[in-house]
């Protein structure tokens, strides 16, 4: 009765702790469902701060979402936007200022007043080992990316997040051994394969509200991880729950401690 009781238990919505094999690599230990913190973990701290990554580990995330670009010294440091001016006390393009201009900047709303805006690798020297990145491929290429990887041990703990079929075409033949992560605006099954094929990857993301449970399929018949995002200020239960229902792999959140919490809650942690 026990067993007979325990096994309708699994087979309940939400509740499989046997993920989709396709997403098994991208999964940390004891984990069943992927959460990529967007940006971190950008509702304590900074965005692309140390601070909101450090977070984000200690929630217990599998990916940081982290924006790379390049200074025009050649210094990779993490910022969304191709300027300094929404998320510091600075102004003007990432490119058009020296590392050593960027690191007088303070963030607008530090955790620390120390705080400055961080290089990649200091990312990768603070994290390794306790949460993998998810490089969202902003203006830097594989060639300025790999040897820090490989410094530091992280070549298997990163995915790449790329712009359209000719971004990934460049990663593809430049750095094949880094699992690729790519939007497609989905309209069919059949636009999903035809996209796909000329220049694959590894997981597919985009709005979540663009999925239903044949796309999910057709993907996973691919042999591509799902993990749609849904940051949002009005993320809830009511909005994961769905998701999980209908098959996806893990989510892109602005909210990663409450989504782990609801995962425990689901026995997917």
């Amino acid at each position: 009765m026990i067993l007979s009781l325990l096994f309708a238990s699994l087979l309940t919505p939400g509740h499989n702790p046997y993920p989709n094999p396709v997403a098994k690599p991208f999964l940390r230990r004891g984990h069943h469902f992927i959460v990529c913190a967007h940006r971190g973990d950008h509702t304590v701290a900074p965005e692309n701060s140390l601070d909101a990554y450090e977070r984000a580990a200690k929630d217990g995330a599998d990916y940081g979402e982290a924006d790379l670009r390049m200074t025009k010294d050649g210094v990779i440091v993490l910022m969304h936007d191709d300027t300094v001016d929404r998320t510091t006390d600075g102004h003007g393009r990432v490119a058009d200022l020296t590392f050593a201009e960027i690191r007088a900047l303070h963030f607008k709303h530090p955790v620390r007043m120390d705080e400055k805006v961080p290089t990649f690798e200091e990312l990768l020297d603070d994290v390794r080992g306790r949460l993998r990145i998810y490089m969202d491929i902003k203006a830097v290429h594989p060639k300025d990316v790999l040897p820090l990887l490989k410094k530091h041990h992280m070549e298997k703990e990163v995915i790449a997040y790329l712009y359209g079929p000719m971004h990934r075409s460049e990663w593809i033949h430049d750095a094949p051994e880094i699992p690729i992560i790519s939007d497609n605006e989905i309209k069919s099954s059949d636009q999903i394969e035809r996209d796909w094929k000329p220049f694959p990857f590894a997981i597919t993301d985009g709005g979540y509200r663009e999925y239903t449970a044949e796309f999910v399929q057709k993907f996973h018949d691919l042999g591509v991880a799902v993990v749609p995002d849904i940051q949002s200020g009005d993320e809830s239960p009511s909005k994961w729950q769905p998701m999980l229902d209908m098959g996806v792999d893990g989510l892109q959140t602005d909210h990663p401690a409450d989504l782990i919490a609801f995962l425990k809650s689901k026995h997917l942690r």
